[in-house]
């Protein structure tokens, strides 16, 4: 049998050709059971043709020639630096947005400053004339903070004028005591 694309021999039981690699072909007749022999007559010369490959049309497979790629080097220029311009991020602080409270109470200032002036009052009650002046402001100051409604620091404002009234009791005991020892002499 003989390969239907290159041409050559393919011995019988193989299914491809050696020589091109494509399948071998198929016996379109199926074989069939030889006849029994008949008497056989006397010999006589008998002729057999000869048969050829038959060439096809077909061209031999051919492997397909691969080319090493030529590779250029690659044109090398001087670099251009193009002015980029440059983007800082920009952090922003997160805002936290909280309702105001009403109830919150506000600064009482008079309250502290009755509490301030209350306690130079008590540093400086041993000077007589001297501590009535910062006195009267601390008595003034500490009852306004007490007086005023919705506003913290109503303790200051009672320690203030407790720390004043004493100051100025002091003070009123040593102008007493002063008058009194100048009345005995």
């Amino acid at each position: 049998m003989y390969c239907e694309s290159c041409g050559s021999f393919i011995n019988d039981g193989e299914a491809f050709c050696s020589n091109c690699g494509s399948p071998a072909p198929k016996d379109s007749a199926p074989a069939a059971p030889a006849p029994a022999p008949a008497p056989a007559p006397a010999p006589q010369a008998t002729v057999q043709p000869i048969t050829q490959p038959v060439q096809t049309a077909y061209q031999p497979y051919q492997q397909p020639q691969y080319q090493q790629p030529a590779y250029q080097a690659p044109a090398y220029q001087q670099p251009v630096q193009m002015a980029q311009p440059i983007y800082q991020p920009v952090y922003q602080q997160p805002v936290i947005i909280t309702p105001i409270n009403d109830t919150r109470k506000r600064i009482n200032g008079a309250a502290t400053v009755g509490l301030v002036f209350g306690i130079i009052t008590l540093c400086t009650a041993w000077i007589p004339v001297v501590n009535v002046l910062p006195a009267i402001p601390g008595l003034i100051f500490s009852i306004a903070g007490v007086a005023k409604k919705d506003a913290g620091g109503k303790g200051r404002a009672i320690t203030g004028l407790i720390m004043s009234s004493i100051g100025l009791f002091i003070s009123i005991l040593f102008i007493i005591e002063m008058i009194a020892g100048e009345l005995n002499y």
